[in-house]
């Protein structure tokens, strides 16, 4: 766990500091950021017996110790939440949002690097849900290593990381040649693509665990065990994958495409 948070933190600096920014906005409260981040260096960094309620050799106390670190983990989580959304809503307001709701579409959609982290945080706050079912000793063994396990970590590294370093990329990469990015239309197809096909993925493992008990680290498609049961799910599962593979492909069309691309105006923000 504190290597998921290695990978992670990365992308919460960019949350709140690129975000914002590239809607017109700024960020809503300052020592609320430093108050997350410190969260995350004491609570993150020792965690991690939450996938071991049922291994041998684990005192009891010390899983004890590990639930409540875990569930500590959802407070600067939620902080996260409400500064990230908060910045957010003045960015769209300064830009003309009203209304309760209303100003969520006057959010900077049109930019690739936004809409492909601002997907990536909708897709952690899931990661973030079926997190808490870890950290509950009698839930977690409902989905003790079962294929719930890959979904939860999909949601987090494969969305909120990999969809925000995506993002990022969409920014640095014109930033440091100084060359336009590829085919934005394209771009944005690629994040939403992203985000469908993890749905679908993540969708079909955590209830393939959670309904069926289908084991985690086993060919799914060819175990001796597998039952019909399975199946639905892993339709479901194995068309996320395809959105997905179109969707990585699309990245480094774009990427490459930028490296390549003859227009040396300056980048938008």
């Amino acid at each position: 766990h504190p290597l998921v948070y290695f990978w992670l933190l990365p992308a919460y600096v960019s949350w709140y500091a690129m975000l914002p920014a590239q809607t017109e906005g700024k960020m809503f409260s300052e020592p609320l950021a430093r108050l997350v981040f410190w969260l995350f260096l004491l609570l993150s960094t020792p965690v991690g017996f939450h996938h071991q309620y049922t291994d041998p050799g684990i005192p009891q106390a010390w899983k004890f110790v590990h639930a409540t670190i875990t569930y500590s983990l959802a407070f600067p989580s939620l902080l996260t939440a409400f500064t990230v959304v908060a910045s957010l809503e003045v960015g769209a307001r300064v830009r003309g949002g009203k209304g309760y709701f209303g100003w969520i579409r006057r959010l900077n959609w049109g930019n690739p690097s936004f809409t492909a982290q601002n997907l990536a945080m909708i897709l952690f706050a899931f990661g973030d849900i079926s997190g808490i079912t870890n950290a509950s000793y009698n839930l977690n063994l409902a989905v003790h290593n079962t294929m719930w396990v890959p979904g939860h970590f999909h949601l987090t590294l494969g969305s909120a990381v990999t969809l925000t370093f995506m993002g990022i990329a969409y920014w640095l990469v014109p930033k440091l040649t100084g060359r336009n990015l590829f085919a934005p239309w394209l771009a944005l197809a690629q994040a939403w693509t992203w985000f469908v096909g993890m749905l679908l993925m993540s969708n079909a493992l955590h209830l393939l665990g959670l309904h069926t008990g289908a084991p985690r680290r086993s060919m799914l498609g060819s175990a001796p065990y597998a039952t019909p049961e399975w199946n639905p799910y892993l339709m479901e599962s194995a068309a996320g994958v395809l959105v997905l593979t179109v969707s990585g492909i699309l990245f480094f069309v774009v990427i490459i495409g930028t490296l390549f691309n003859r227009k040396l105006t300056v980048p938008v923000r």
